[in-house]
Parts: C-alpha cells; structure tokens; sequence
C-alpha cells in the first residue's frame, strides 16, 4: 500500500541532493516507513519550515532578499565593506562571471532548498501512493485524523512550490510572458528519489517545466489547505493555510504576466475573509517574536523563538540593526542603504539630500527606515533600512529571532492596484492603493491624477528589502532595471528578456551531479 522509505536514506538525502559516496546508500538494517502515525507524519510537514531558516548566514529566508537588493536600483553599497562574502558582487551585479563555491550564502541556500524538495517529496509520495490504493495513509484513522493528513500534504505542496520558485529566480532565467522558456538550468525532481544511480543521474528541466510544476503545486495546496485552524503554535501564521497558498499563486502568476488569474486569486483573500487587514501599525509586522502575537496584515511569516539556533543574520547586511550596533563603523556587517536616486523618485529626499515633509509624514519612513547623518567617513546622510531585527527584546543577540512576515496584505493591495491599472481601471487601481496610503497616515490619491509611477513609488515605499521584490516586480512587467547609483559609464540597466540574469549551479553541484556535465 505504502512506498517503504529507508529512515537512514531519508537522512542522507536531506543533507544533499548530490550522492559523493556510494557507500552512504548501503543500509545497515531492514527498512521502514519513517512515519507510524499521525502525529509522526507532522514532523514531515514542519521540517520545509525549518529548513528555510537554514543555518545563520547560509538560509534561503536571508539569502534572496539580500541578494536582490543589492543588485536593484533601490540600494546603494557602501565602499570599505571587508569579510568573506558576495556583497560587493551582488552591487557590481556579477552573475555572469561570479563561480559560486565555499560556504557563503548562495550555496548554502542552494542545498537547503533541495532539503526542503527532498523531505517535501517523501512526505508527498507517502500520502499520494496511500491515495492511488485507495486506502488510509495509517491504519485506524478518523475523520479528524484524515483533515490533518490533506492539512499536512497542503503545506509541503506549499513549501516545495516555495522552494522550486527561490531556485528559479536565483539559478535560471526569469520567466518569459512572451518567450519560449525551453532553457535547462537545474533539477526538478517532483518525486523522491531512493537510488543512488538516480540520485546522480537526473535531467534538468526547462524554465517552463519549473514554473508549470510552482503552479500547480500551489494550486493543489490551495485545495489542501483549510480557511482556517485551530493552531497551537507560538508561531500563529507560521503555518499556511489556503489564503497563503492563493497569495502566493497571485505573486507568482503576476510575475508569470499572467495578470487575470493573479487578480482571481487576490479578490479571493481580499474579498472572501476577514482574517487581514491593514489597522495595525507598519511596524507590527516586524517587531515581535514567537508567542507575542502577530499583525493582521501578515499572511505568512516565519516565526522563531528566543533561544532558537535558527535564525537569520543576512538582513543584517542591509538593515540600520547592523549600523546601530557597530556605533556607526564601518564593519563586515553592513552594506547597503537605500540609494540616493529612489530616494529622490519616491520623494522622501531632496536634491540636496534633505528629508521631506513627504517622508516626514509618512509612517512607513519613520517606523521602518532609518536616517543617519553620517557613517565611516560617508558625509552625506544615509537612510538605512529599519524592518529587519525588531523584536522586542533588545538584546543583540535576541533580536535577531524577530518573526520574518513572508507575504503581507500591504503586497496584495499594491499588485491588484497595478493590475487594475493594466486594465485601464484607474478608479480601483487607486481605490487601492489608497488602502495602502491611509495605513501610512497619508491622503487619498485622485485616480484622475494617479499615474504608473505613483503605484511603483508605493511598491518601493512598502516593500524595499523584501523578498528581492523591487527586481521582481520590473520583470514582471518588463521594464528595466535601472542602474540606481552606480556609475553610468561602467554599468547599464538589465534589459527585458533578462536571458542571462542568473547565477551559474554552485561549482561542487556541478562536479557531484552528472547532470551537469551531459550539457
């Protein structure tokens, strides 16, 4: 009835996806099915979560945004940074030359992104071939228990959905509206896999595959996943329930330019529950920990408690924390502020570098960014971001444990405003961004004034630093990706296709994986 799994084989797989010795594959002892009830197969569904967090500084929480803001136009890198790091690289936007290899960010993302593929698919297999007999995945099941097997096998559709899309925004080219997305970069793999042979001999798959495989694996998360439970985590919206799902599908259509299904899935969170709104303050979204609550606005975070030893260090690298900390010296902990030039576009500082009445009045500007007069040596001010390492408990340490909000209403209501903007609805583009302003403490937009650029300015407002989104969202709409503050005479802006926007398959996975060298 049940696939057997391998208890010893399930741990080496989740520590890499690439097989060194065939030794590791010789068991020791009979197999068995890793899971023996219920409660067990929960281990399964929280391990993606888990695995997200990563280590410290090698995490695929930390590693995107960090990377994609450094290489945006929104961010401005700060010269004398020292450590063992990819930070300059990501401002001089070097992914076509850069040789990913040691154990920095990037390859420790790389691998637990296939961690979180590999436990999601035993898991998955493990409920689907109970499935295709027809029978309970356990013996003596209730109702109840069979809500929480449907329950558990949506959240690790969700996370694997989740896996394969920070994959294929870091190592293949952005996805086409209007191209062929026929280009192999890496391994998809939708079942799991208990060979060693298999193991290292897989087939890469095209940019298309992957990203038909990231939809529909949310959408049958979605239909896994209930409105709502009961939860009896610390941790309230850690755990994902359909309206996750469908925001997530929305961010991913939208970027896909599949712009009518994006809009189907946000009036269905927006519209049909009352679980979100935006009535608490910006900063509430980011400055609590594990059992102290959560924001409304947030729809997915990621939640950690005081003494956990997951968390993640990278927002440090980008975030006003790190400068607070190093009393304003230059140090391998802090790299870049916002930049001069969106700044200026999004009118929170005047060609003379002076703070506006514009940001002084927006709440977003005095809660979550921070200015500072001056920093090693750097005698213009600098706006730091201030999101990252809110928690409320002060200690240095501590305070990087702060919950991570992963999707928040805020994004929702800025995509469906650009959505209706496309359908040359003005009214309801700016009947929504309007939402997003009045939490800010800001007036109305008039739709007979509002233009593109003020639904883009909003974006770089509430959602600098976050998931990589500033690029994300120019691709999604093919637009350029500006220089931002670099020099004009050594860069220019990532122009639509972007085909060769993306980094090469960290070196030691391209030397254990044959894949690799068959193409």
């Amino acid at each position: 009835m049940k696939r057997i799994f391998s208890i010893i084989l399930t741990l080496v797989l989740v520590l890499s996806t690439s097989c060194e010795q065939e030794s590791f594959f010789e068991l020791d002892r009979p197999n068995q099915s890793p899971w023996q009830n219920v409660s067990e197969l929960e281990l399964a569904a929280r391990s993606p979560y888990l695995f997200m967090s990563g280590k410290a500084w090698t995490n695929p929480l930390g590693m995107l945004p960090l990377r994609g803001f450094g290489e945006s136009d929104i961010a401005m890198y700060l010269n004398g940074m020292t450590g063992d790091s990819y930070y300059y690289a990501y401002n001089e936007r070097s992914w076509e030359t850069l040789v990913l290899q040691g154990s920095k960010e990037l390859e420790g993302a790389f691998h637990f992104l296939y961690d979180i593929i590999t436990e999601a698919n035993a898991a998955i297999d493990f409920i689907q071939d109970a499935e295709d007999a027809g029978e309970d995945v356990f013996p003596n099941m209730d109702d109840s228990d069979r809500k929480l097997v449907q329950r558990y096998n949506g959240e690790l559709l969700f996370m694997r959905a989740v896996a394969y899309w920070y994959l294929a925004r870091t190592w293949a080219p952005p996805y086409d509206s209007k191209g062929k997305n026929d280009t192999r970069h890496f391994v998809l793999r939708l079942h799991y896999v208990n060979s060693a042979e298999a193991l290292k001999n897989p087939q890469l798959a095209t940019v298309g595959e992957v990203y038909d495989a990231i939809v529909n694996d949310l959408k049958n998360a979605a239909e896994c996943l209930p409105e709502t439970y009961a939860n009896s985590d610390n941790g309230q919206r850690m755990r994902v329930n359909k309206y996750a799902a469908e925001a997530m599908l929305a961010r991913v259509l939208f970027y896909m330019g599949r712009f009518s299904e994006t809009k189907a899935y946000l009036d269905d969170v927006m519209s049909q529950t009352s679980l979100y709104d935006l009535n608490n303050e910006p900063y509430e979204a980011w400055n609590k920990t594990s059992g102290e609550g959560f924001s409304k606005e947030v729809i997915w975070e990621i939640c950690w408690n005081l003494t956990s030893d997951h968390y993640d260090r990278n927002p440090g690298i980008m975030n006003y924390y790190a400068y607070n900390t190093r009393a304003g010296k230059a140090s391998g902990y802090i790299a870049f502020a916002m930049s001069y030039s969106a700044l200026q576009q999004i009118g929170w500082m005047d060609k003379n570098y002076q703070e506006t009445e514009e940001a002084s009045s927006d709440k977003r500007y005095t809660q979550l960014y921070k200015r500072v007069s001056e920093y090693s040596g750097v005698q213009v001010p600098l706006v730091f971001l201030y999101k990252y390492f809110r928690g409320s408990n002060m200690e240095d340490a501590a305070q990087r444990r702060a919950n991570r909000p992963m999707i928040r209403l805020a994004d929702l209501y800025i995509m469906r405003s650009e959505i209706n903007w496309l359908n040359n609805d003005k009214e309801s583009a700016a009947a929504d961004l309007n939402v997003v302003r009045k939490r800010a403490g800001l007036p109305d937009i008039s739709s007979s004034i509002l233009t593109e650029k003020d639904i883009e300015n909003e974006r770089i407002k509430e959602l600098a630093g976050e998931n990589a989104d500033r690029i994300y969202w120019l691709i999604a709409l093919h637009k350029d990706i500006p220089i931002g503050n670099r020099d004009p005479s050594k860069f220019q802006p990532i122009k639509y296709p972007y085909s060769k926007y993306y980094y090469q398959i960290p070196l030691l996975e391209q030397q254990t994986n044959n894949a690799y060298s068959q193409e």
